[in-house]
């Protein structure tokens, strides 16, 4: 049998209610040279029926006669695949069908980059929201320090880079490896996301990191913990808290928020100045847009948020509009406005 081009990995845990869209949005791709790895992963639901239903060669379908859980599955997928990229899809999720393509032909014309993701649309019983997802691979490296900025579903990788068990989900970070993978690959390689709608990812109650918030939130932090160590920062215990809360962007409107999170931002930008662990400008840019939007959460308390938003020598490195925006928004908070 000849070698695909591209493994697509599909880990399907009781995905019953999802699974035939998923694997139809990758048959139908315009792009046909490929693999399709779908992985059951001890389902107890029709998941395995209806995979067993579809009849395209391209299909290999793997049973694990136990759930052995995300991380584990999607080792196993990397191990089994042939391809020259891997390209990855939850259960859950949809690839819009011009994605292969698009980004086969991304790196086979940028050897420089290792992996690519996409712009996101989200599917579910609330509005549609499109994620718009940064796409210099400095920058991208840089916001690893506050969250992921790659959705799974997305990424098509080299499997080069996956070679070894260091390359691989690293099973001590669920439901957070991807997130760790990702960034460990980042000082590895040059990552980039395509400007273009090309996956919808589903929001459920069901889904892995719904029903898994607080092991997330601590395998979040021990990778920004890792990030932070590696730059020579020493925090307390409030300055972690104020680190998680920015990187989840879940800002405090008040006063005491806003002044210990400047604070801790330009403690990192200082930090890093002496260490150049971050590639400058995109580090700073990557602060300051964090601090637009705290001080954007505060414009509740009006002018006294401007006023601690423009001091900042972090405003500096925003764009003009946001300053006017900040002002703005600080303003009609005034009584009588």
């Amino acid at each position: 049998m000849k070698t695909p081009k591209v493994s697509v990995i599909m880990p399907v845990y009781n995905a019953e209610n999802y699974v035939k869209d998923a694997i139809e949005s990758i048959l139908n791709q315009t792009f046909t040279d490929f693999e399709l790895l779908i992985i059951n992963d001890g389902s107890t639901d029709n998941s395995k029926t209806i995979i067993e239903s579809f009849s395209d060669s391209r299909i290999r379908l793997l049973n694990n006669e136990e759930n052995t859980g995300l991380a584990k599955v999607r080792n196993r997928g990397i191990d089994e695949a042939k391809g020259e990229y891997v390209a990855w899809l939850d259960a859950d999720d949809i690839s819009h069908p011009l994605r292969l393509k698009k980004q086969v032909r991304f790196l086979d014309e940028h050897p420089e980059i290792g992996f690519c993701g996409t712009w996101v649309k989200t599917l579910g019983p609330k509005i549609s929201h499109k994620w718009r997802y940064p796409t210099n691979p400095d920058f991208i490296r840089c916001r690893m320090l506050f969250d992921n900025p790659l959705a799974t579903s997305s990424i098509m990788i080299r499997r080069k880079l996956l070679v070894g068990d260091t390359q691989h989900f690293d099973l001590n970070y669920p439901p957070a490896e991807d997130y760790d993978l990702w960034e460990r690959l980042s000082y590895l390689c040059r990552v980039t996301n395509i400007p273009k709608f090309l996956t919808k990812y589903r929001l459920h109650e069901n889904q892995t990191s719904a029903k898994n918030a607080l092991k997330q939130m601590e395998s979040v932090w021990n990778i920004h913990k890792r990030q932070l160590e590696q730059m020579n920062v020493i925090y307390g215990d409030e300055e972690k808290q104020i680190h998680e809360k920015i990187g989840a962007w879940k800002f405090d409107a008040s006063t005491d928020f806003v002044v210990l999170a400047n604070s801790w931002l330009l403690k990192l930008k200082n930090v890093n100045d002496q260490t150049y662990f971050y590639p400058e400008p995109q580090f700073t840019r990557v602060l300051a847009e964090r601090w637009f939007f705290v001080c954007r959460a505060a414009s509740v308390l009006g002018l006294t948020t401007w006023s601690i938003y423009w001091e900042s020598p972090l405003r500096k490195h925003n764009e003009y509009y946001k300053h006017l925006y900040i002002f703005a928004k600080c303003l009609i908070r005034l009584p009588g406005l």
